[in-house]
């Protein structure tokens, strides 16, 4: 009975810890407008500092691409993942919402803990559980609020690299439809020709934003080595050797006119249509063997368990799985081996769209 209880006070307090979020994030929502045009005024200012500063070192513009190198690589990630990017702006927003989820948990956390009747000791789960020792005053009770709250901070980075790279391999394939429609409205300049090609692409195409900042850059670039950096940073977000030749048929025709534009783009298109339908027969050919990296150590994991459990009983399986150093050894390269398989076989399931 008193374990049932001890659970319930957990569950009870974990409760309080999300309606504690929930004031927290309400009470965001209500300042978020307030702050919002400051915020929006600061990205710009810092975005246009940035630029300038980049673009009169001239020598020294690696030196300085070192010194920024965390604001360009948020901001290189958000170009392409954030559909709504505004140069500085978008970094800033992020940011912002990192610290927000960062004060927001540990917060939570440490006034969750404060309303505990003692102190909350963390034991193994699978011996002694958690407990309460009462009349103990909390010492460093902000340590273990300060641990989750860092985990959780850490959340929309990765989730963020998690988008750029599933975009990154749409962006190879969305590439065909931008040579596609560009080969339409070679009669116009460059920054015409993106521009067109970006109205044409359709909503969930990936490379619409960008494409769209990258006529731009080709309209307004007041030194060459701005337009350069726009078109790298465009052909390393998609990331394929097609992307390059796209970029480079764009900066030829920038400097010598339109006149061969139309020729080399449908030539890239012709190599690229080939290339996705050698990746198409490949990918056919070894389905079964990509869909049994995906699932078939699954099916394999459970029916081993399931027998185990079978045969030993619950309590001694999960006594010999979970309170042993060698099965929780054996549990950890098991998960390992799941996750590098996923990994490598969702890889596999759709390649790049590029030459090799």
């Amino acid at each position: 009975m008193s374990e049932a209880v001890k659970l319930l006070e957990v569950l009870l307090y974990l409760l309080r810890f999300v309606l504690h979020l929930c004031v927290l994030w309400g009470l965001w929502l209500l300042v978020h407008p307030l702050i919002d045009r400051h915020l929006r005024q600061m990205g710009q200012k810092i975005d246009y500092r940035i630029n300038h500063r980049l673009s009169a070192f001239g020598k020294r513009f690696s030196i300085m691409r070192k010194r920024l190198w965390v604001y360009r690589h948020l901001d290189n990630l958000l170009y392409f993942v954030n559909s709504k990017y505004e140069p500085g702006i978008s970094v800033m927003r992020f940011l912002m919402r990192t610290a927000i989820v960062f004060l927001a948990v540990f917060l939570s956390g440490l006034m969750t803990l404060s309303e505990l009747p003692g102190r909350l000791s963390f034991n193994n789960p699978f011996l002694e559980g958690i407990s309460f020792s009462d009349g103990i005053p909390m010492r460093g009770a902000w340590k273990f609020p300060l641990f989750v709250a860092v985990i959780s901070a850490t959340i929309p980075y990765f989730r963020m690299r998690y988008s750029y790279a599933q975009r990154k391999v749409r962006g190879s394939y969305d590439l065909l439809d931008v040579v596609k429609i560009s080969t339409k409205f070679t009669h116009l300049s460059v920054d015409g020709i993106l521009d067109k090609t970006s109205d044409y692409l359709a909503e969930s195409n990936v490379l619409k934003a960008p494409l769209k900042l990258l006529g731009a850059a080709f309209a307004n670039y007041s030194h060459e080595r701005e337009l350069n950096e726009e078109a790298g940073r465009f052909s390393g977000a998609i990331g394929t050797t097609f992307a390059v030749e796209f970029i480079s048929d764009l900066l030829y025709a920038e400097k010598e006119g339109t006149r061969y534009l139309k020729s080399s783009l449908m030539m890239l298109n012709r190599s690229m249509e080939q290339q996705r339908e050698t990746i198409l027969a490949v990918k056919a050919n070894s389905r079964d063997a990509i869909s049994l990296g995906l699932y078939g150590n699954l099916v394999v994991l459970f029916s081993s368990v399931g027998t185990f459990i079978y045969m030993l009983k619950p309590a001694v399986y999960m006594q010999l799985q979970f309170e042993t150093p060698v099965g929780l050894s054996f549990l950890m390269v098991i998960v390992t081996g799941l996750f590098i398989s996923f990994v490598i076989s969702t890889i596999l399931a759709r390649p790049k769209l590029d030459y090799h």
